[in-house]
């Protein structure tokens, strides 16, 4: 922005052609000061400076070698950096060791002996303490000093920055210190009820003062940046790009923030980071996950991707091996992961040829680079602008990292990717987007700069003046002797009204906004603008799809889809007419247009898994023993029935062993095969005491069923049959307590049974659910007639004259949610106010975004009556 001024500067006075000023920060200014020095051939001896990395590893190491125990070694190197880099500017690093009287100061004057020890030692110097040396050789007279050096936005320089400026002064240039000589803006303050309409507001006024001029300088200072930068981009998103809500904006966006993110952030390096780790050992699920779907990587089309991540959720654990990803791969069933597994070899091929001997950074760089490589880093597709910076500086990280070994000794492949990634964790990147007419700054960073509209957020009594914090490292005493920043509170307090003062005068007209609500929490604004007088808001930006879209819209409901063709095989069985029921659009979204909500990787046994096994191992004891009736099993003997019992559960526990991705532990094996088999026991125990004779006819039993149009795949758990030939359905059941009203009505909670008695056993007289639950066993049953099941219910002849009548009902109701479902029936219209509780469908439905509350629409159209028991 001072290039744009100096430039407009020129143009003003006639100019046609003028030099290109250098506009530097002061550390660029002395390092290219040093940086002459380095190559003048009549210097010797001028120590190369180290790289910021360089640094960072040197008191990393200092601290780690220390063996004081830390809760974040990293966290301590960064902060004695700090404490290094301020004691020189301040001038105090001399006298450190005198004022040493905490347990703190202490510690960080013994850090700052071995770091000097070892920067010595490799014969370099530090960004510390680059100003000093530049200073020295520039009061020597061995370095030409610039003939004219203009300087501004130094509203306090350090003590070491005015020693450097002075020796230049000495030497002969000519040094001016820009006064700021602009007039007081008019000032003005906005209130808001809290921080998230203080973004909107300040959005709003914005886009109003592009929208009056195009070409205006706006800028945003916020205080706290840091953490709020993806609010504020959101937000600004919202007011002057609304269409990037839909799709990647065609031009640029008209701001820019000064203060980027950490590198490893980016989706392109967080997604080398991902390969990197996934090479070291186990990862979390969800970050192999991330890597397999990353567009950065070859691991194939997009779908074909998508599909595998869902068989894979469903088989892994919450954490991930290179390893057991290539067993997935290999073990894939209704999806095509060879492109997965040529990727996933390629990495273990690395591995395995590669070792993870100790090598020299330099040498790691290169290897991580081919092992990137091998898996098509950075992809296939054309990379976009952010994206071609972002790799150019991925590829400048890793130089930097290789560079490392002039302060690092060898390390294994585990020590390289870490150290790797620590190094992109802290550096910060921004993509250059052009001259946008919107800054959005930090307080440092809008030092001494114009506008012609500026807007301070955070103006709340707690958020301005900033609180006074001193330097945990660095003796009190000093700080304050030195009137530091953060040591003295009257004097940040006069920093404060002077920075506040400073920004009133940087552009004609400034707005400072502040927050009366922190959730509970009253907020009064700053008393340093309390007398400012309230501005009033800005006209609402147009936002999100209203921009998008012409006008007027023409509201069309679409409720209905395409019907299927005659007698079609539906996928999902029951839980088709289920779904019908609870929901049309649910039942539409899973079964036509096969979507389905992602799994949750889990350690260990699921609670549906756990319930599958109990499934298991009574279908099998129920297929081994040679008569299936309650006599036989009640006159085998216990070492007998236990025996089978056990065999079974060995059966279903090798089964589901073998689907799952992670090893299920031995100790785990056997605590649930204990588990099992007691389970089963007393359940078998339950219906021999219980239940008078039958015969266990069908045994997980795969049958078509035909219901309507549809025809459904079902698989009846069991269905028995009593001495007098009667036949009763039942279904077991792991879960929470159900009610046989679940049954009964229009649009039934549980359609399974009913269906498989209309569609499959016409001629069966109950249907049950067979509840096998520790400390909880029992039939949950509806019956012709009571005694056919323990505490079976009849109280179905309170709405019907028959059994007969209430299966006519059942195959009614069925078949109309056969038809609907067939007819492309797909409202959303869910059943009751819990019914889209568990439901993962609503970012298809938006259920929520279209009546705002998803319950208060669910409960308007929630039937009279209890459904449950």
């Amino acid at each position: 922005m001072l290039g744009q001024e100096f430039d407009a500067w020129q143009v003003a006075r006639g100019r046609r052609v003028w030099e290109t000023p250098r506009v530097l920060p002061f550390g660029a200014f002395v390092a290219s000061l040093h940086d002459a020095a380095q190559h003048d051939p009549s210097l010797t001896g001028v120590r190369v400076p180290l790289a910021p990395a360089q640094e960072q590893a040197l008191w990393e190491a200092v601290v780690e070698a220390s063996d004081v125990p830390l809760a974040s070694p990293a966290g301590a190197a960064q902060l004695a950096a700090e404490a290094w880099s301020l004691a020189h500017q301040w001038q105090i690093a001399d006298r450190l060791r005198h004022y040493a009287l905490t347990e703190d100061a202490r510690l960080f004057s013994e850090w700052m002996g071995v770091y000097l020890r070892n920067v010595e030692r490799i014969g370099a110097t530090d960004r510390a303490r680059l100003p000093d040396v530049v200073r020295a050789l520039v009061s020597e007279g061995s370095l030409a000093v610039p003939a004219e050096v203009l300087v501004t936005g130094f509203a306090e320089p350090t003590p070491q920055q005015a020693a450097l400026f002075q020796a230049l002064a000495d030497r002969g240039a000519r040094l001016e210190m820009l006064a700021d000589e602009r007039p007081a803006g008019d000032c003005g303050r906005l209130e808001t009820s809290d921080a998230r309409e203080e973004l909107e507001r300040m959005a709003d006024w914005v886009a109003a003062r592009l929208r009056a001029n195009p070409g205006a300088r706006i800028g945003i200072v916020v205080p706290d940046l840091g953490a709020r930068r993806r609010a504020i981009t959101r937000s600004l998103d919202a007011a002057l790009a609304p269409g990037a809500l839909l799709a990647p904006p065609d031009r640029p966006r008209p701001y820019t923030v000064s203060l980027g993110t950490s590198l490893a952030d980016t989706p392109l390096v967080a997604t080398a980071l991902r390969a990197l780790r996934f090479l070291v050992g186990e990862v979390d699920f969800e970050e192999a996950s991330a890597l397999l779907r990353s567009p950065y990587v070859d691991f194939g089309p997009a779908p074909a991707r998508a599909r595998f991540d869902m068989e894979w959720r469903r088989r892994s654990g919450r954490t991930m091996s290179l390893d057991r990803a290539l067993a997935a791969v290999r073990s894939a069933r209704d999806v095509d992961a060879s492109a997965p597994r040529a990727a996933l070899e390629a990495l273990r091929a690395w591995r395995e040829r590669v070792g993870s001997r100790a090598r020299r950074l330099s040498e790691w760089a290169a290897l991580l680079a081919e092992a990137l490589r091998a898996i098509g880093f950075p992809g296939a597709e054309a990379l976009d602008s952010a994206e071609y910076q972002t790799l150019a500086r991925w590829q400048e990280l890793i130089t930097e990292f290789a560079a490392l070994e002039r302060v690092q000794g060898a390390v294994d492949l585990r020590g390289a990717v870490r150290r790797l990634a620590g190094l992109a964790v802290s550096t910060v990147f921004q993509p250059e987007g052009g001259d946008p007419p919107v800054q959005v700054l930090g307080l440092l960073e809008a030092e001494g700069l114009e506008f012609d509209h500026l807007w301070v957020m955070g103006m709340t009594s707690e958020g301005w003046p900033l609180p006074a914090r001193a330097h945990p490292l660095l003796p009190l005493e000093l700080q304050r002797a030195k009137r530091m920043p953060g040591a003295v509170v009257e004097v940040e307090l006069q920093r404060a009204r002077a920075a506040l003062d400073r920004l009133a005068r940087a552009a004609p007209e400034v707005v400072a906004s502040h927050a009366a609500r922190d959730g509970d929490r009253n907020l009064a604004p700053s008393p340093m603008i309390a007398l400012w007088p309230a501005v009033p808001h800005a006209a609402p930006a147009t936002r999100a799809l209203t921009a998008c879209v012409p006008a007027p819209l023409e509201r069309v409901t679409d409720d209905s889809a395409s019907a299927l063709p005659d007698a079609r095989v539906v996928g999902g069985g029951a839980s088709t007419l289920a779904d019908q029921a609870a929901c049309p659009f649910r039942a539409y979204a899973s079964h036509r247009l096969g979507a389905d909500e992602p799994e949750q990787p889990h350690d260990g046994l699921a609670a549906s898994e756990r319930g599958e096994l109990i499934h298991r191992v009574l279908a099998r004891f129920w297929e081994s023993v040679p008569q299936r009736t309650r006599s036989f099993v009640a006159a085998l003997p216990e070492v007998e029935r236990t025996a089978a019992l056990e065999r079974a559960a060995d059966d279903a526990l090798a089964r589901m062993r073998g689907r799952r991705l992670d090893a299920l532990g031995q100790g785990l094996l056997a605590i649930e095969k204990r588990r099992l088999v007691a389970l089963a026991s007393d359940w078998l125990q339950f219906e021999i005491d219980q239940r008078a004779e039958f015969e266990v006819s069908a045994i997980e039993d795969r049958r078509s069923l035909a219901i309507g149009p549809l025809s459904l795949n079902g698989r009846l758990d069991r269905v028995d049959r009593l001495a007098d030939g009667r036949t009763i359905v039942i279904d077991y059941k792991t879960g929470a307590k159900g009610g046989v009203r679940a049954w009964l009505g229009p649009r039934p909670d549980e359609p399974q049974l009913p269906l498989y008695l209309v569609a499959s056993e016409p001629d069966a007289r109950a249907i049950a659910f067979a509840r096998v639950r520790t400390g909880d066993k029992a039939f949950v049953a509806l019956a012709e007639e009571e005694g056919l099941l323990p505490k079976a219910s009849v109280d179905w002849n309170r709405e019907y004259a028959s059994w007969s009548a209430l299966v006519d009902a059942w195959r009614t109701e069925l078949t109309r949610l056969a038809n609907d479902f067939a007819a492309g029936v797909a409202v959303v219209a869910p059943k009751r106010a819990d019914t889209c509780r568990y439901c993962g469908f609503a970012m298809l439905c938006r259920l929520n975004e279209r009546v705002g509350d998803v319950a208060a629409e669910a409960r308007a159209m929630e039937p009279d009556g209890d459904d449950d028991e």
